[in-house]
């Protein structure tokens, strides 16, 4: 609810308190002269706007002398409103929730999976939403430089900046596999993944038929009279499930020898490589090239993702699979397991604690109305892991009814059940090859927005960091892209699915700890009121107690109490029915700690230089350059400001600092 007079919730000072620093990062006293140093109130930026009242008199802008400002870089911004929305669309629904989501369901007992990741979605995922994209707009810098309204939480930037580019590199692995399925499409007769072939087959690989259908099928029917190998088969592996594995992923062992990964499987090599150029092209003039693209790669994807639901609802045994992911196993709940990767999960569909949505945030248009649009985006991420997990259980069901085996049975889980259910219920259609080019296209263009935003966190990073290089965006992509390709090859070889699902699956837990941490330095140091000031100064609208009670108790702590109770009764990861050998989780965690192990050194090295400049409380003050990012609301506050250090001046009655402050 939108509040017509802000001045309501800013705490005015008395005539005798220290008058609050003006934007350049001067202060003065009541006669005008300059005074050194700062206290924690001094350097609060209270959410003043046209038209607030202190006692009798309204604040109106004042003339004030135009301050000498830097040269400044063209930081960007998007051309419009709605190619803020598409790309934050884009970021959070991506390929996470036709992949991700519904793996994690199927490993988590899926409706015991839902129910854990709705009520993290209402008491973290959207007031963080929120709170991010807002932190972005209002101060218009990167998730690095943002950390100068508290310095010592920098830290939390970096993990940020550091995780994002680790996701990156094997996220794009992932759209190569999309790639690879769309190039296979391209062929005349049936389906290369509706046959067993013996390129990939092996003797345990079936077709589902109905005149031969497996024997457990039959059992399952309680038919007792047949004959094994003459009226039914033992097979448990689809030709679909067979053909990612052994043709796709060429699958090697595993892990067990260090540094020994199995050959490159060339072709993947080749996909992973055309979609990093794609990506090159499309970011490499930043958001004035991103933002165009958003506009179909946004959009285009629910056309298809109906159509394949609407499929797959009409195959025999769908029901069951819809049974198994809306009627949860209630014993499930208690696995703390469960809880933590929903929360993973969260994080990783609606892109929260990544960086991607503050630095989104950052280009659009100061008074752009934010709250509204979050809730929309985080609403339509949820609505579309839905559709996207009906429609993979749909089909899961299906298969499970010719297997004649359990929904939870069908398949070995990992991160390839979205490259099984889809193309075994798109090759048995007329037409296959269009339906499945169409498909496969839509599937990277949901993984392209949220690459964009991964890359894109770690280049604004820089941007911000050092502006000049903004004159050199083109280069700075290309470098950063070639780099993440580099580095992602070990994900396309013979080991490559083990080492994605290692990244995957640290990547995921250190970001729950960050988010902890980013929740900590805005609320608690930076301060909750000063966050709600900013919003109001900035749009006009005062975060409800939902919000508030939300961003400062329910999320920190239920974070922090499932990372702690996961890390108690932690388990080492496992690859199906693989076990990942020590070494290779030692990796994992090492990959994790890169991560997190930003926040501490960040935090000792500013504690450490304010201390050295004999203001070690500075570290957990906002420094002067923070505030506004847009120049004419820098002008306006630093109008206000000016106006009350007039009115600091005055002396009788007519002084309205003479008054009772309102709070």
């Amino acid at each position: 609810m939108a509040h017509k007079d802000p001045a309501q919730f800013v705490s005015y000072r008395k005539s005798s308190e220290p008058t609050p620093p003006n934007l350049s990062g001067n202060m003065s006293d009541k006669n005008g002269h300059a005074v050194p140093g700062s206290s924690w109130k001094n350097n609060y930026v209270p959410a003043y706007a046209n038209g607030d009242k202190l006692g009798k008199r309204s604040l109106e802008p004042v003339e004030v002398a135009p301050e000498i400002e830097p040269e400044e870089h063209d930081r960007g911004q998007w051309g419009s409103k709605w190619e803020f929305v598409f790309s934050c669309v884009g970021l959070s629904v991506g390929i996470g929730n036709v992949w991700r989501f519904p793996y994690l369901a199927y490993e988590n007992g899926g409706g015991a999976f839902l129910i854990p990741y709705i009520i993290i979605l209402v008491l973290v995922g959207k007031p963080m939403y929120l709170m991010e994209t807002a932190i972005g707009q209002y101060s218009q810098l990167g998730p690095m430089s943002m950390w100068s309204m508290a310095p010592i939480m920098k830290g939390v930037g970096a993990a940020m900046v550091v995780v994002s580019l680790i996701v990156a590199i094997y996220y794009n692995v992932i759209m190569a596999y999309t790639l690879f399925f769309t190039f296979a499409s391209f062929q005349g007769g049936s389906a290369p993944w509706s046959d067993c072939h013996e390129s990939f087959a092996d003797d345990n690989c079936f077709v589902r038929n109905v005149t031969f259908p497996a024997c457990k099928f039959l059992e399952s029917r309680n038919i007792t009279n047949f004959t094994e190998g003459v009226d039914c088969h033992n097979k448990t592996e689809l030709a679909a499930e067979q053909y990612f594995k052994h043709f796709v992923l060429r699958l090697g062992d595993g892990l067990d020898t260090p540094g020994d990964i199995g050959g490159m499987n060339w072709q993947l090599t080749l996909c992973l490589l055309l979609s990093w150029i794609i990506v090159f092209f499309c970011l490499m003039k930043g958001v004035k090239s991103s933002g165009k693209v958003v506009y179909v790669t946004a959009t285009a994807p629910y056309v298809f993702l109906i159509a394949i639901l609407a499929y797959g609802c009409t195959l025999p045994g769908a029901i069951d699979g819809i049974k198994f992911f809306f009627i949860p196993e209630w014993e499930k709940l208690k696995d703390i397991t469960v809880w933590q990767k929903a929360a993973e999960q969260m994080f990783f569909s609606l892109s929260v604690s990544w960086g991607g949505l503050i630095m989104f945030g950052s280009y659009n248009k100061f008074n752009n109305k934010v709250h509204i649009d979050s809730m929309v985006i985080s609403s339509l991420d949820f609505v579309t892991s839905i559709i996207a997990s009906v429609a993979i259980f749909s089909i899961m069901g299906s298969m499970a009814q010719s297997a004649g085996v359990k929904v939870d049975e069908v398949v070995k889980s990992g991160q390839g059940l979205a490259f099984i259910a889809f193309p075994e219920a798109i090759g048995g259609v007329p037409g296959w090859q269009l339906w499945s080019i169409l498909f496969f296209v839509m599937l990277y263009t949901l993984g392209l927005d949220s690459e964009f935003a991964l890359l894109e966190t770690v280049t604004t990073a820089i941007y911000d960091s050092f502006p000049s290089t903004r004159n050199w965006k083109a280069l700075v992509t290309l470098v950063a892209s070639s780099s993440c390709f580099l580095l992602g090859l070990p994900c396309v070889s013979q080991s490559g699915p083990y080492v994605l699902h290692l990244m995957d699956t640290f990547g995921g837990l250190c970001v729950m700890l960050i988010a902890v941490f980013e929740l900590i330095g805005i609320m608690w140091i930076y301060g909750v009121k000063r966050f709600s000031d900013n919003i109001q100064f900035m749009i006009n609208y005062r975060p409800s107690m939902y919000f508030l009670v939300c961003w400062v108790l329910v999320a920190p702590l239920m974070l922090a109490a499932i990372f702690a109770y996961a890390m108690y009764e932690y388990e080492a990861p496992k690859y199906g029915d693989y076990v990942y050998p020590e070494w290779a989780v030692g990796v994992g965690w090492a990959l994790a700690g890169v991560s997190i192990v930003q926040i501490p050194v960040w935090g000792v090295g500013a504690l450490l230089y304010h201390t050295c400049k004999g203001e070690p409380g500075q570290a957990f003050r906002p420094l002067p350059s923070w505030g506004p990012g847009d120049k004419e609301a820098r002008r306006r506050l630093l109008a206000v400001q000016q106006q009350l250090l007039r009115r600091d001046q005055l002396h009788g009655r007519d002084n309205p600092a003479l008054e009772m402050e309102r709070v």
